[in-house]
């Protein structure tokens, strides 16, 4: 059988395929005829037009405007961002910023140096989520470091809802803060100070309910101001107890600042009895302890006219010149926001503002 053959691949490339001749072959080669170029459909090209200068000018001046934008959106963050840190370090500090005087001064609080920007409230306003929250947001929105509410009205009845038997027995009680001590702690965890107000011997309800705790006149009768109120006796041990229980009951319910008001009797008795705020401090001090402070309120009132901006009637009424122990307790009838500015403006840093 004859053996078959293949082929073997030795010449392979050389002999099969031919040099490459001319030039590569160009894609306006369709064009050119004899070698000369010509387009004939060349104007039905679209021809893309030359960048003028107009167009330079606006990409770089946007984004010039661009790089100046993303600047003052980036100082205006900062900017911000240190104006929120102020407000919340103003508003979460302590209310008395010179507090301290010194290290061994901090467990002694009756040392401590209140400067109290404090809105009075009614206590009323303490009850129920809702209404306690509008009291912060408030404080928060007018930069107050603290709130103030009686304790003690000066008619006599008691705003919180007491576990002391003479309280009850006379009768005391009437539109108590129902939540006090919930809303005590609220206001503590938000860095809100709360700050009692005590009326400690003008009193309404006492005096009629116990002759023996009271002023009396030379005959045995109550004695009564011009308009008609009564008072508790200074020199009565009875009315001691009865101011100091009411006190350290609230002290024991988380509260460290007390403001006394009524603590001086009408200038025609006053010279008669041991009145004025500093026995009543000291004494309470020696028998609750100095882990709590009070300062004695000082009464002004300020018009419409204190929110005008050329007027001196806060000048004339807040001389600045308080003692430590001491606080402006100011009604207005005006603003007390703008009222606020005032006396921050005029250097005053201890204040009560309530509404006339």
């Amino acid at each position: 059988m004859r053996r078959k053959r293949f082929y073997k691949n030795v010449k392979r490339n050389q002999t099969w395929t031919e040099a490459v001749q001319g030039r590569e072959i160009d894609f306006a080669d369709k064009y050119a005829d004899n070698g000369v170029y010509s387009d004939k459909f060349d104007y039905l090209r679209p021809k893309q037009k030359p960048k003028s200068n107009k167009k330079k000018l606006k990409k770089k001046l946007k984004r010039f405007f661009r790089a100046l934008a993303a600047v003052f959106i980036s100082i205006a963050v900062v900017g911000a961002g240190y104006t929120a840190m102020d407000v919340y370090m103003i508003r979460h500090r302590m209310p008395n910023p010179d507090a301290v005087e010194s290290e061994q001064q901090m467990q002694d609080v009756s040392q401590v140096s209140l400067n109290l920007k404090s809105e009075y409230i009614d206590i009323v306003s303490l009850d129920g989520a809702d209404m306690l929250s509008a009291v912060l947001s408030d404080a928060d929105l007018h930069s107050f470091s603290s709130v103030a509410f009686d304790i003690k009205r000066a008619d006599g009845t008691v705003a919180y809802k007491s576990n002391l038997a003479n309280i009850h027995t006379y009768g005391a009680t009437a539109f108590p803060a129902a939540q006090f001590q919930k809303s005590v702690d609220e206001l503590n965890r938000a860095n809100v100070f709360p700050v009692a107000v005590v009326c400690c011997y003008a009193d309404n309800i006492v005096p009629a309910a116990d002759h023996t705790l009271a002023v009396l006149n030379d005959d045995g009768s109550l004695y009564e101001d011009s308009d008609g109120n009564t008072y508790l006796n200074p020199d009565s041990e009875d009315v001691y107890g009865y101011i100091r229980d009411i006190i350290e009951e609230i002290y024991n319910q988380g509260i460290t600042a007390f403001v006394l008001t009524g603590t001086d009797l009408p200038a025609e008795i006053s010279g008669s009895y041991g009145d004025g705020f500093k026995p009543l401090a000291d004494r309470l001090y020696s028998d609750i302890g100095t882990g709590l402070k009070f300062v004695e309120a000082v009464h002004a009132q300020l018009g419409e006219k204190s929110a005008e901006e050329k007027n001196d009637e806060i000048s004339k009424k807040i001389k600045n010149d308080l003692t430590v122990n001491q606080v402006y307790f100011i009604t207005t009838s005006a603003d007390k926001y703008l009222i606020k500015e005032k006396l921050e403006e005029s250097g005053i840093v201890s204040f009560i503002l309530a509404d006339k």
